[in-house]
């Protein structure tokens, strides 16, 4: 979509994270008319259910590996436009970046952002040879609340079946400050109710959203990234959640930025000497990610 004519959303709850998404949105206008790729492409009838698809300006003989990414804004806000710059950093990998908008809370409650953070990774797979790209080699990633869906994605096996799609379709998953845990009692009430509420319409406890319940042996490999600053319950989740894989023998790479915030760890992983941009440059190089 064109970003004068991007629908108004209500400000996000912290001022921090509208002053975040003006931010990334600014970085993102460039890259947004000048890269080459595919933009507002629809894998759902509702008006958010679109991904922008960046491809590398030089073209590659190969096929590539592809990162499907889901944006934050607490479940309730956000644009897919908003990640668009990520793409000069990703691209140049090289590898196709594919940034995901979903249906939002509370209006569209858990599962269906899932569903459709599930549905957008179907159509990479379903176009990925048409673009370019190996559908054998498809990760998954995103910010905050993005990072939550796409987490959730990688370590859930039960939703690949009834879309025809490989049980390990997913190689691997780059969240930067994720929520793993929606029942965490690192939560204090307020948040947790705030949490839970908006995402799912009922307590946290009484739907399977929570990531790190979900880890088993055939799991993916995770890139877990955190602020040193971000907010201390995802600092603690992120930890948990490295734990959890370490546990199951799953291949996990933590990363907690020194100095970072929980908006900045986000804002600054593409810069060139970010050790977020580092690990998924090796992530996405593999030739295949063993699970």
């Amino acid at each position: 979509m064109s970003l004068d004519d991007m629908p108004i959303q209500p400000p996000l709850r912290l001022p921090e994270g509208n002053a975040y998404g003006e931010r990334v949105l600014a970085a993102s206008r460039s890259v947004l008319e000048t890269h080459q790729g595919h933009l507002d492409q629809s894998y759902g009838p509702d008006y958010w259910q679109k991904v922008d698809v960046f491809l590398p300006r030089v073209p590659s003989a190969a096929a590539l590996p592809l990162l499907v990414f889901a944006h934050g804004g607490s479940w309730v806000g956000g644009y897919k436009e908003w990640m668009a710059y990520m793409a000069p950093a990703v691209t140049a990998i090289p590898a196709i970046f594919v940034s995901v908008s979903y249906r939002l809370a509370p209006q569209n409650p858990y599962p269906l952002p899932f569903e459709d953070c599930c549905d957008a990774i179907h159509l990479v797979y379903e176009r990925a040879e048409s673009l370019g790209g190996d559908k054998s080699r498809i990760y998954v990633g995103g910010h905050s609340a993005g990072g939550h869906l796409m987490s959730l994605a990688a370590v859930r096996g039960d939703w690949q079946r009834e879309r025809n799609l490989p049980a390990d379709v997913v190689k691997g998953c780059l969240s930067i400050s994720g929520v793993y845990d929606l029942q965490t009692a690192q939560l204090d009430a307020a948040e947790k109710a705030a949490r839970s509420n908006a995402l799912i319409g009922c307590p946290a406890d009484e739907a399977p959203a929570s990531p790190v319940v979900h880890v088993s042996a055939s799991s993916p490999p995770f890139v877990i990234t955190v602020g040193e600053l971000d907010f201390p319950p995802l600092r603690q989740q992120a930890r948990e959640m490295r734990d959890r894989l370490e546990a199951a023998g799953v291949a996990v790479v933590f990363q907690e930025i020194a100095g970072a915030d929980h908006f900045a760890t986000s804002e600054h992983c593409v810069n060139a000497d970010h050790p977020w941009l580092a690990a998924a440059s090796r992530f996405l190089r593999a030739e295949h990610a063993a699970r």
